[in-house]
């Protein structure tokens, strides 16, 4: 009898094994591992793509995605187990439209994220991209100088919203990520200004072009956090306007290139405050 609980025993001792020497590798390696070659999206059609990365050790091979700037669910691309070789088919796409994806950890946190614009038809197929840049020549762009996307991280304790072109940024304690608000230039080009971003104690974020402005701020005990990209200061070919919202009692702002959301914070009570910029979808 002793000897059967000494066998049975054993299984469960070299699982328990396991499962400890497995607990590292999820998660404090998988916080080493970085991408070293793309990400590139390709093979894109009207309702498809595939989304290729390498990276320098194994890691989780997990993608979502979404129209950009919608508040519909994310679709999941993920396949069983990692590696270093990474490409993942994107399916259920609808022709010309803008998506935006995310690579995650095996955590959930953000390791990277981009855009990508689909075919024109359903049979069509599109040029490949490069992650983090977006489409050349979308709808008649004209500015010159590399795109990045400004990813948008909600603070779950005071609602605050985060903006930044740091995607490592959004996984602060307590920030959960919320997608891309659009792309600016990490360049300066003609007809685009510096694009400021300021916070204070309480979790405010706010996103500046006036350097008058940024005095005021500063006044009101907010913190200089220096230039974050440019934007165009009056609409031109490829750009959308970038609305400013506060709360009634001035303590926190809030960003959006969407008239549908813009309008669902006002119901909610917060003020206009006019448009900051003209940015890339």
């Amino acid at each position: 009898m002793k000897r059967t609980l000494m066998f049975l025993g054993l299984p469960l001792m070299f699982l328990a094994v396991a499962a400890f020497a497995q607990k590292p590798m999820d998660e404090a390696n998988e916080k080493a591992v970085h991408i070293t070659q793309g990400p590139t999206i390709t093979n894109i059609t009207g309702n498809s793509a595939t989304i290729n990365w390498t990276t320098n050790a194994s890691g989780a091979n997990h993608v979502r995605y979404r129209v950009a700037g919608s508040n519909s669910g994310w679709k999941s691309a993920y396949h069983q187990g990692g590696g270093t070789g990474h490409s993942l088919p994107l399916t259920g796409l609808e022709p010309g439209k803008t998506y935006e994806w995310q690579i995650l950890t095996r955590d959930g946190d953000l390791r990277t994220a981009g855009q990508f614009q689909t075919a024109a038809t359903a049979t069509g197929t599109a040029p490949d991209v490069n992650g983090g840049s977006s489409p050349a020549g979308g709808g008649g762009d004209t500015a010159t100088g590399a795109k990045v996307p400004l990813y948008r991280a909600i603070n779950t304790a005071n609602g605050g919203h985060l903006y930044t072109t740091n995607a490592s940024d959004q996984n602060s304690q307590n920030f959960k990520t919320e997608g891309i608000a659009g792309s600016i230039l990490s360049t300066q080009s003609g007809g685009t200004v510096p694009l400021y971003r300021m916070s204070n104690a309480n979790g405010d974020y706010v996103l500046i072009t006036d350097v008058n402005e940024i005095n005021r701020m500063r006044a009101a005990g907010y913190q200089d956090g220096g230039i974050i990209g440019y934007v165009a200061s009056s609409q031109m070919a490829g750009t959308q306007p970038f609305y400013r919202l506060v709360k009634p009692d001035g303590s926190m702002h809030f960003f959006t290139t969407s008239s549908a959301e813009r309008a669902q914070v006002l119901q909610s009570g917060w003020k206009e405050e006019g448009i900051t910029a003209y940015i890339w979808p």
